[in-house]
């Protein structure tokens, strides 16, 4: 990039009106801003930004640093004259930037203030330069690099922050000046990466930049924009050491264990173990989007772990544990037909964000009673959601899923279907200890319905002055239509909650046996 045009006093000295955001530019800067640019779309006064080719960041967010013990971001003002260590990293093989704050006593947060996905392969020329710009408008105002590192592979040095220099007095004001020229730095593979730290503010600033640039290559620490990263200290720490004590329950996709993060809060650690790097890869990929989807009766990923082949997904706890030990097993309380029915409809309300109004569409590919939390009063809450390995279980499955071995909205609607059934009626999709004739949960529901007494086959522990007939009926009609099948008979899930809410009428009862 040609700097003979850049603005000295403005646009980080990089840059001019014209050549502002220019691809030609390759250039990526991390800034550090205390002035607030409306024209250039500032957050605030304080903030970090994330800028490709141009002084406008596609990310940013107000300084702040990750406290570990409160588990909350505490916020810095980068122009308090205090020095603030600056980490900047970027992970070449989940093409994930991660900058990280902290005050000069601190150590590096388990969390990143900014993430971003990015592919540097449009950014990376054959030859790049790794420095500092800082531009101050018509003020006066020091910018102070005490130490910085930097490595292309691998991590860069670590500071003795006993031997840095120290701070000096502020100067006194001064005209503007041209910017500095920006240092370089060159490898010895000619592949260079081109990072700027710039500060611009209209009082004195003073500030530490630590650069501990990473560049990954190989199967070392992942990043993900939106879910917190955890040390697999914190975490082992959190759960006793996975102590068995601890365990929760083991599935297929892994071991769930109870931890106390801090004294007021506790978690539920999914421990997954890949036997394929690729396995691992896709988990990763899907952490980002998990972690950004909230709704209130879906379980919140707060974030993760990642140790050799290993995985740890950080869960909120929900006391109440799964559904299924409520349904069929007798060491918890009968559960009313209120409770049932709202768990259904909070299934409904989950089931039907995730297929569409969530930042993201995802298919859950895994609906069944053990992946269903109640918290403490007994309000459903749907996990193990958007995964990359799944494991359906038999009776869930929908037939063409059997066949493709795909899962899609519309087998999800099937699985959601006989899990209705199982609410209502207090038993296993297959249960093959059964006559041949109720084997087959969906088929003896289906009978009922053409004998007229589906009342009858409700779970006997329910008490009978609690039944609802209207919804019983309600619910088992909808479960049959989201189980039948063909899966253009099936509704989709934002129909089945306007069913279920009562918003929308069910299709004619002949309709329920159709393709059946």
């Amino acid at each position: 990039m040609d700097f003979s045009g850049a603005f000295p006093s403005n646009y980080l000295g990089l840059f001019n009106t014209s050549n502002n955001g220019n691809s030609l530019n390759h250039i990526l800067a991390v800034e550090f801003d205390t002035v607030q640019a409306v024209e250039l779309n500032d957050i605030d006064d304080n903030h970090v930004g994330i800028d490709l080719n141009g002084v406008v960041s596609i990310e940013s967010t107000s300084a702040a640093y990750f406290d570990d013990r409160e588990a909350k971001n505490i916020s810095l003002k980068l122009a308090s004259g205090k020095p603030i260590r600056v980490w900047i990293e970027y992970n070449a093989t989940e093409m994930m930037l991660n900058v990280t704050l902290a005050p000069l006593d601190r150590p590096k947060p388990n969390v990143a203030l900014l993430s971003r996905k990015l592919n540097l392969s449009g950014i990376i020329s054959q030859e790049n330069y790794v420095g500092f710009s800082a531009a101050t408008g018509t003020v006066t105002s020091s910018h102070l690099v005490l130490g910085w590192s930097f490595s292309l592979e691998g991590e860069a040095l670590d500071f003795d922050i006993t031997k840095l220099p120290s701070l000096p007095d502020p100067p006194a004001p001064l005209s503007p000046s041209p910017s500095p020229p920006i240092s370089t730095k060159k490898n010895t593979n000619n592949t260079k990466i081109i990072i700027i730290c710039a500060a611009s503010a209209t009082v004195a600033i003073m500030i530490l930049i630590l650069l501990v640039f990473r560049f990954f290559r190989g199967n070392q620490t992942f990043f993900t924009g939106g879910a917190r990263k955890f040390s697999h200290q914190t975490i082992s720490s959190a759960t006793g050491g996975f102590d068995n004590s601890k365990l929760l329950g083991e599935r297929n996709s892994g071991s769930f264990y109870k931890g106390q993060l801090t004294p007021t809060e506790r978690i539920a650690v999914k421990k997954v173990t890949c036997s394929t790097r690729q396995q691992k890869t896709t988990l990763i990929a899907e952490i980002d989007v998990i972690s950004k989807i909230k709704q209130k009766n879906l379980v919140n990923l707060h974030g993760y772990c990642s140790k050799g082949n290993e995985i740890y997904l950080v869960y909120e706890y929900v006391p109440n544990g799964s559904l299924d030990r409520f349904l069929f097993s007798n060491d918890r309380p009968v559960l009313t037909w209120s409770d049932r029915f709202c768990i259904i409809k909070g299934i409904a309300s989950a089931l039907q964000y995730l297929h569409g109004e969530g930042p993201k569409p995802l298919i859950h590919g895994n609906v069944k009673a053990s992946n269903v939390l109640l918290d403490e009063e007994l309000n459903s809450r749907l996990g193990d959601f958007g995964q990359g390995s799944r494991h359906s279980t038999t009776g869930h499955v929908a037939p063409e899923q059997l066949e493709t071995g795909k899962a899609t909205r519309d087998t999800d609607v099937f699985a959601f279907g006989v899990l209705m059934m199982e609410i209502v009626c207090g038993r296993k999709a297959i249960e093959p200890t059964k006559p041949p004739e109720e084997i087959s949960l969906v088929n003896w529901v289906l009978q009922g319905f053409k004998k007229g007494d589906l009342l009858e086959i409700c779970d006997t522990r329910i008490d009978r002055e609690s039944l609802v007939a209207r919804e019983v009926l309600l619910v088992l009609k909808t479960g049959l239509l989201c189980a039948n099948r063909s899966p253009e008979a099936r509704p989709m899930m934002k129909q089945v909650f306007r069913f279920l809410d009562g918003t929308e009428s069910l299709p004619h009862d002949d309709y329920l046996f159709y393709g059946v």
